[in-house]
């Protein structure tokens, strides 16, 4: 389980979906980590990680692929079943509809939840 999640990390999962690491909004993606190292819940911190990478694409390319290892990652770190092809349309949905609202973003992740 990631105690607390950190660049590298994230820099990590991105070229381990194939992407290069680059940045192309480093800025969004710093403000999103510093919302995880306030100890909110966890699906409150996923849901700023998703949008730093879905919206306002934080890597030049492989954001869609980083966002679903990092939601796997959270979901599995927590042993909560879910629908990974649910988790796909969700991830389409945001990043298509530009969904910023990180209250919209946290029940869209949660309804590929298995409860």
């Amino acid at each position: 389980m990631y105690e607390t999640i950190n660049i590298k990390d994230i820099i990590r999962m991105n070229q381990d979906v194939g992407a290069t690491g680059d940045f192309s909004n480093k800025s969004s993606f710093e403000y999103a980590l510093s919302i995880v190292k306030e100890r909110k819940s966890w699906l409150h911190e996923l849901s700023f990680l998703v949008r730093s990478l879905l919206v306002d694409h934080a890597f030049r390319d492989g954001n869609k692929r980083t966002a679903l290892a990092i939601i796997l990652v959270y979901l599995s770190d927590r042993n909560i079943e879910y629908d990974k092809e649910r988790l796909i349309q969700v991830i389409h949905s945001i990043s298509k509809k530009n969904i910023s609202d990180i209250k919209k973003i946290a029940r869209l992740i949660q309804s590929a939840t298995i409860h």
